[in-house]
């Protein structure tokens, strides 16, 4: 099968039941939503019931423990689970690997044994390659990370490309660049972009590490979700793809954004540069726009005021800041 046309909704229906194993999560519950609007039976797996008012009405089926069972029936897995990040991995090396290695090594032996046929793993766009990556990344580029996570991700696409050699589980591997949008609760204090527009709505100061000069690929999580459904019609032979938008955006104009979205100056807490932050990452997107006809669609302007009107509706403290 080939990828849906660019700007079109993927037909997903011949795929029957899928599985989302961190569908309480960020990307999770927004592709449950999208999965389950588009048809399918969607079974989320996750210790955490997804939040029905994210689901927009859509039905999904809550497995909280990962196993063959709770993946019967499925065609496709979706791996969108982690329990790091990038800053405090290289400080919990132990952890970030289970968290990471550990979980798909998981999620590929019970994905075996159900009998599915496809996983899309969603590995990380803005750590693999390293600080002295060529801009935009192409997916041939060296990769050089410089931090545990970016180590354990790579780990964990090598082995979701072993599964397809040693067992037939079609495997793709999509190095998405920085997600943002509705649903990533911005007081866990990750994704950089939800964090610091909710601090601005709450009149908070953020923490700014380095002098904002640092590059950063951002993608609104809806555009990330629409790859992922393409990717499962995919017949070719690619097994790694960058998400990104293809273009860069410094942290310093992030915060210029904001300002100009909420209409007032932002107050800044000033901290040096992390050894663990690449300077400027930047995903070249030219072979998924070649092979599945994605691109983005969501612009950078109305993707941070959908973000700003979901933290307004969803979030009440940063509604009555503002």
């Amino acid at each position: 099968m080939a990828a849906a046309s660019r700007g079109q909704p993927a037909d997903l229906t011949a795929l029957g039941r899928v599985s989302v194993v961190g569908g309480a999560g960020f990307i999770g519950l927004n592709l449950c939503r999208r999965l389950a609007q588009s048809g399918l039976p969607v079974t989320a797996v996750d210790p955490q019931v997804p939040r029905p008012e994210a689901l927009d009405g859509a039905t999904v089926d809550h497995q909280a423990v990962l196993s063959p069972d709770a993946l019967a029936g499925s065609s496709v897995v979706f791996h969108v689970a982690g329990s790091t990040e990038p800053v405090s991995s290289n400080v919990h090396l132990r952890e970030d690997m289970a968290g990471t290695v550990g979980l798909t090594l998981d999620v590929l032996e019970a994905s075996r044994a159900a009998g599915v046929k496809t996983i899309v793993h969603v590995s990380s766009g803005g750590t693999v390659y390293g600080p002295d990556a060529v801009t935009p990344t192409p997916e041939t580029a060296p990769t050089r990370p410089v931090c545990a996570y970016g180590i354990s991700k790579i780990a964990a696409e090598g082995h979701v490309q072993l599964a397809e050699r040693l067992h037939g589980i079609r495997g793709f591997n999509l190095r998405v660049a920085n997600p943002y949008g509705p649903w990533q609760d911005p007081r866990r204090g990750q994704g950089v972009v939800n964090a610091f527009l909710y601090r601005a709505l709450c009149d908070e100061p953020i923490d700014l590490w380095g002098d904002g000069e640092i590059v950063r690929d951002f993608l609104h999580v809806e555009d990330v979700v629409t790859a992922m459904c393409d990717v499962v019609r995919y017949d070719g032979n690619e097994r790694i793809f960058n998400i990104g938008s293809g273009a860069g955006t410094s942290i310093a104009g992030l915060i210029a954004d904001i300002e100009s979205l909420v209409g007032r100056p932002v107050r800044i807490n000033r901290h040096p540069g992390r050894d663990a932050d690449v300077p400027c990452s930047v995903l070249d997107i030219d072979r998924v726009s070649r092979e599945l006809d994605w691109a983005p669609i969501v612009n950078w302007s109305d993707g941070l005021a959908d973000t700003m009107n979901w933290m307004k509706s969803s979030l009440p403290t940063g509604a009555e800041s503002t």
